[in-house]
């Protein structure tokens, strides 16, 4: 069975809620054994493990926090090849994509074997503290739903 792990940083408990909805899209037929984790609480070589791997933060001042900054720099080091890796943030409208886009070019600077478009998402709240926007929360269930769906998986 493939296994997924989900990372998040969160201040205010946006980015926590869309790293748990992620993972509820990831294994939703219960064939993707999925943990949730928070940043703090993990180690690159634990996430490198996994089979998909799953980071997101909040747009901290135009990009991912110094956390999830520093995970994905230690990831680096790891040979990724036949992982399916996710980027999402939690950002105002403004600042959409700012954040995965800044991780998706770090991890992606030492690991050229790993081809862009990752998968990802940007969540956009409505105010620093959340909530998230209307809707918001079905595209993060649809994301894991989609990554799932790009996984050989025997039936």
């Amino acid at each position: 069975m493939p296994s997924a792990v989900v990372v998040f940083d969160s201040w205010y408990g946006c980015t926590k809620a869309v790293a748990e909805e992620i993972a509820r899209g990831l294994s939703a037929d219960g064939r993707v054994a999925t943990i949730v984790t928070n940043v703090k609480d993990t180690t690159a070589e634990h996430v490198r493990d996994h089979d998909v791997i799953v980071i997101g933060s909040p747009n901290h001042f135009g990009g991912p926090t110094p956390r999830v900054r520093d995970l994905v720099r230690r990831l680096r080091a790891f040979d990724l090849r036949g992982k399916r890796v996710a980027f999402f943030d939690t950002c105002f409208a403004s600042d959409r994509g700012k954040a995965k886009g800044k991780l998706e070019a770090m991890l992606r600077e030492q690991n050229p074997f790993l081809s862009p478009p990752f998968l990802g998402l940007s969540v956009t709240v409505e105010a620093t503290r959340g909530p998230l926007m209307p809707g918001e929360m079905a595209k993060a269930r649809e994301l894991g739903g989609m990554i799932r769906s790009t996984l050989a998986i025997p039936a």
